[in-house]
């Protein structure tokens, strides 16, 4: 059951339309998404240099938001995450789950980050233990996305 879901996911994410990549400093990245399953906002939003910058929270939708068969997201969610283009979508999901790997999919973002959960879906990822927090991880991913663009410019 569950790899028929991960296969038509797959089958998904390979028809996605070709996205130009781009990865700005973070001195000049505008608008994030956060895409979370654990913690909560507040303490990742106190990590983050807001300064200018507009941030956007996600989190997995109410279940009847949630297609029973497919675990995809309604068009109604799906129409709301492709509202807005984001400069960066970092995700902090710590479990596999494939209604949060469609959300970051739908995602319209210049550059998406995030733990190497599933293949395909972001610009960089990040290996980190199982047991690691969501801090940790943004952390991490704040320091690689800093250091790939202090080198870049």
């Amino acid at each position: 059951e569950m790899n028929i879901r991960q296969t038509l996911f797959q089958f998904i994410l390979r028809r996605q339309p070709k996205r130009q990549v781009v990865m700005r400093p973070w001195d000049k990245v505008r608008t994030v998404a956060i895409l979370y399953d654990c913690g909560t906002p507040y303490a990742i939003e106190r990590m983050l240099d807001t300064d200018n910058k507009r941030i956007d929270f996600f989190t997995i939708p109410d279940k009847k938001e949630i297609h029973w068969l497919t675990h995809c997201p309604s068009s109604s969610v799906q129409y709301h995450l492709r509202a807005y283009q984001y400069d960066l979508l970092i995700d902090l999901t710590q479990q596999p789950s494939l209604t949060l790997q469609y959300m970051a999919m739908y995602f319209r973002a210049d550059f998406k980050v995030g733990r190497h959960i599933c293949d395909g879906i972001h610009d960089l990822t990040i290996n980190t233990p199982a047991q690691n927090t969501p801090n940790y991880l943004l952390e991490q991913i704040l320091r690689y996305i800093q250091m790939f663009t202090t080198k870049q410019s």
